[in-house]
């Protein structure tokens, strides 16, 4: 009964958009709750066999008539392949729900990149949401870790902390092995207990993994901005 309830929830969900067909528009992601105002759907067009553009997001199922229903309008959010992730919690300890959508910027062999939107719950005293900035993977690492190798040492410092990773055990071939460690080709974004999380892959090689990078952010009223890291040495296979 439930499964049959969503599926006619998304059916209404599309009619009443009415900017396209279901042929061209269709609900990539979506949270279904035993509230109807808390229902979320993400809606975009297809821009082929996988990737997706032009988001719209809902909030709210109408409570059984057209017009409950708060809408937000992205055109220029764009997701490459697979479905966006789509979270709905309190992230920023004001005891609101907001909104995460996660898309895929850049995917392929050994690529997976994301653009992360944050939609923070206002009253004042209506309900709306209001899309915050996100500091990016990639800055919080640049600004808080330093990736250097010596030889057969790869040194990732994070403040004090420094781990020295023995690459030589994961016997990558030499002709591979980067002047220093990267990161940016694998990353992604959660929520862990109410708090908004980071990761990214760290490699030696163009193939080669010697870790993980986890990110933890806060809200500073402004920007959701990255507030410590900390490394996790990957086990050779």
């Amino acid at each position: 009964m439930k499964r049959f309830a969503v599926i006619l929830l998304i059916y209404i969900l599309i009619c009443h958009t009415g900017k396209a067909y279901a042929a061209d528009r269709l609900v990539t992601s979506y949270i279904i709750s035993d509230k109807w105002y808390d229902d979320i759907f993400l809606i975009a067009d297809k821009a082929g066999s996988m990737a997706t553009r032009n988001f719209t997001l809902q909030v709210g199922s109408g409570g059984g008539s057209v017009g409950g229903e708060l809408i937000y309008n992205f055109p220029n959010w764009y997701n490459d392949k697979f479905a966006p992730k789509l979270f709905y919690e309190d992230i920023n300890d004001d005891e609101l729900k907001d909104i995460m959508v996660v898309l895929i910027s850049g995917a392929g062999s050994g690529l997976s990149t994301k653009e992360n939107h944050i939609l923070n719950q206002v009253r004042d005293p209506n309900q709306r949401f209001e899309e915050v900035p996100v500091e990016p993977i990639d800055i919080a690492v640049k600004k808080l870790v330093k990736m250097k190798r010596n030889g057969n040492i790869a040194s990732i410092s994070i403040g004090k902390v420094e781990h020295n990773v023995d690459i030589s055990k994961f016997q990558y071939l030499p002709n591979t092995i980067d002047p220093n460690p990267s990161v940016g080709q694998l990353e992604d974004y959660s929520i862990e207990n109410g708090i908004l999380t980071g990761s990214t892959v760290v490699f030696i090689s163009p193939a080669g993994q010697i870790g993980d990078l986890r990110i933890e952010y806060g809200w500073d009223g402004k920007i959701y901005k990255a507030k410590s890291v900390s490394f996790k040495e990957a086990e050779p296979l």
